[in-house]
């Protein structure tokens, strides 16, 4: 699947992020980029609202999750199962989530540990950039599996 594909599939599971207007800039197993536009996502100070920084991280970390999974199972189910967010500074433009998975044995243990268990977890850090200015970060666990 790749990068316009995704965004479409992004869209039609979760309506949302339609509505929020999350574009997908990359969708790799290594690395998923989602950004999002301000004037849907404001608050009443025209800043990013927090809450919708939060739906773009998790989204990206879910994305990235899927990503490694589909190949082992294209039925499986994604949730997440925990997160942790901080939030560095105020949004005052569009705004872009970054998810990378450089650890080679986390998606080998975490595709292994699906493939055993019908059930695998996968923890992912997400950061969210401002005209490239770090301005949140996302830590969360991702679990995969089929109840089938």
């Amino acid at each position: 699947m790749n990068k316009n594909e995704f965004e479409q599939f992004l869209h039609n599971q979760i309506p949302v992020t339609k509505a929020m207007e999350f574009s997908v800039k990359e969708f790799t197993p290594s690395k998923v980029e989602i950004s999002a536009k301000l004037e849907p996502n404001k608050n009443h100070q025209s800043t990013a609202f927090g809450g919708s920084i939060s739906c773009l991280m998790t989204v990206a970390g879910w994305a990235l999750t899927f990503a490694n999974i589909k190949e082992a199972d294209p039925n499986a189910h994604i949730v997440i199962s925990k997160s942790n967010i901080r939030y560095l500074k105020p949004i005052k433009k569009d705004f872009t989530a970054e998810c990378t998975l450089t650890n080679e044995d986390d998606k080998i243990n975490f595709i292994k540990m699906y493939n055993k268990n019908h059930k695998g977890k996968l923890f992912v850090k997400v950061y969210c950039y401002e005209d490239g200015i770090l301005a949140a970060e996302f830590e969360g666990q991702y679990v995969a599996l089929n109840d089938n």
